[in-house]
């Protein structure tokens, strides 16, 4: 039997056991070790974000070991450890994902709870680059801002945030600004909230030309560039570039990672936290009677 951790369309997580999965093609199944608790699975518990299906399955980022590989899949074998970001599924002890999702990291430098957090923080070096040279506002309690922030602070004009609904505002340093401003003063936006009294706020904070990088879900469920949608450029946060996920790491691990939770499945379901990481070793699962 595996375990899932889930909400019927949104609200109380709860956990089930399953004694079964299936690997179509394309796709592998993965024996998960720890999964990231982000933004967006907050959005669900919360009801910010309502799932299609009746069981949405959270789950960010899960690390692990590849236990089967379906037909199609060439270049990932069984016993590679690797990082899948799909952005739900990947909280139970057992998942299934498609192989384009899947980023192998065999290196032995790494544990695999520091896989999670350099997956997490592996945003394509694309999108930092937008934020060099122009003035940046950052806003979002999640581990994705981290790379934008870092950036922000060596090579933005301007950094701006929002402290009370940014992570960590001692690390996130810049100017702070008020939810309630009503002045344009960003060229870059970058959202990791689902809250939609702060994504609603958003318009008047940004120029009119504004590039707008938003964690994903966000575009599609958000009136957001309602006020002026020809003028602003959408961009979707992109993840899996693991090499800026590890020097994002080497250089703030000591001071992320006792901020971020580690838990056992029993324990999030009680209090869930955002962010955060599941445990699914063998030692930290409670797994409910069939």
């Amino acid at each position: 039997m595996y375990l899932r951790i889930l909400v019927n369309f949104c609200g109380v997580p709860e956990a089930r056991g399953y004694r079964s999965f299936i690997v179509r093609f394309g796709e592998v199944a993965i024996r998960i070790s720890y999964a990231y608790m982000s933004s967006v699975d907050e959005a669900y518990t919360k009801c910010w974000v309502v799932a299609q299906d009746s069981q949405h399955i959270l789950g960010t980022i899960g690390v692990g070991k590849v236990v089967a590989v379906g037909v199609g899949v060439d270049s990932i074998r069984e016993g590679d450890r690797v990082a899948t970001i799909t952005f739900s599924g990947s909280a139970q002890s057992i998942t299934t994902a498609s192989s384009s999702a899947v980023h192998v990291f065999n290196s032995s430098n790494y544990t695999d709870l520091d896989l999670v957090f350099i997956a997490s923080l592996s945003i394509q070096k694309q999108l930092l680059e937008l934020i060099k040279g122009v003035h940046v506002l950052i806003v979002g309690k999640d581990l994705s801002i981290i790379p934008f922030a870092l950036t922000a602070q060596q090579y933005a004009a301007k950094l701006y945030i929002i402290p009370k609904y940014t992570l960590w505002p001692d690390i996130v340093k810049g100017e702070h600004v008020s939810l309630f401003e009503d002045k344009p003063i960003s060229d870059v936006a970058v959202v990791a909230t689902y809250d939609p009294v702060v994504v609603s706020a958003i318009p008047r904070l940004v120029k009119e030309d504004a590039t707008l990088v938003l964690h994903p879900l966000i575009k599609k469920i958000s009136t957001l560039t309602s006020s002026a949608p020809s003028s602003f450029n959408i961009k979707t946060m992109r993840f899996g570039d693991l090499a800026v996920g590890e020097a994002m790491y080497e250089k703030l691990r000591d001071v992320i990672v006792p901020r971020v939770p580690v838990v056992k499945p029993d324990e999030f379901i009680k209090k869930p936290r955002f962010p955060s990481i599941i445990s699914f070793t063998a030692k930290d699962i409670e797994e409910p009677s069939s």
